[in-house]
């Protein structure tokens, strides 16, 4: 039986490329970088692959791959990530996903052909200890990042956007002005956000969130 991939990729030559390359070798092979994330899933149920390669970042039109890896995988597909991404707690949410492994871009084609056929063939691309391993350490990731968030979850609403807007470079000022609000209002705001954060000036406040990747409106934690 031929051998059915998909590749799910935006950069067109990196996908084309790789798409002539496996076709010449006999399989069925088709590309799709899109418009949205639902495209790459319809993608899959119609061309029903054995395997699909797909980027981690996807751009804007789709955004994180990490977030299709479960709802390729229910198309009855394999998904090995093919990225330039070298975090091992990024390519370990790939794991936790239900990805196969991971191909790097700069793998020859023969490698890549290789592990793929391992793919096909039921062969782990990662053993089970280094994929517990790997779990485990974003699991600690994870729990660090909790504990440095920790503090930011006590800010009000309010508190939340004038330290948007002190990320932003605004003064207190312009903060007032923009929020129609009185200049003592924001200080007082400030004074709370240094006081919950634990710091003694704007500059360390603002410096602490950009530091524990804090962003407002956060929903759950990101380690891609």
């Amino acid at each position: 039986m031929t051998a059915r991939v998909l590749i799910v990729d935006d950069h067109v030559l990196i996908a084309v490329g790789l798409q002539l390359a496996l076709s010449a070798r006999g399989w069925d092979v088709e590309t799709t970088d899109g418009p949205t994330a639902a495209a790459p899933i319809d993608h899959a149920r119609r061309f029903q692959p054995q395997s699909v390669l797909l980027d981690i970042d996807l751009g804007e039109g789709i955004g994180n791959g990490i977030d299709l890896i479960k709802p390729l995988r229910a198309t009855g597909a394999e998904v090995v990530m093919l990225t330039a991404q070298t975090r091992r707690v990024v390519l370990a949410a790939c794991l936790e996903e239900g990805a196969v492994g991971w191909i790097g871009k700069d793998t020859f084609l023969d490698d890549v052909v290789a592990r793929l056929h391992d793919v096909l063939e039921g062969t782990p691309l990662i053993g089970c200890g280094a994929r517990d391993a790997m779990i485990d350490e974003l699991r600690i990731e994870r729990a660090g990042l909790r504990r440095a968030l920790s503090p930011f979850e006590r800010l009000t609403a309010r508190e939340r956007d004038v330290l948007t807007g002190l990320v932003d470079g605004l003064s207190a000022e312009e903060i007032a002005e923009a929020q129609f609000v009185a200049l003592t209002t924001v200080r007082s705001q400030i004074r709370a956000i240094l006081q919950k954060l634990g710091v003694r000036s704007q500059l360390a406040a603002v410096a602490h969130a950009n530091r524990v990747g804090w962003a407002p409106g956060a929903t759950k934690l990101s380690v891609a």
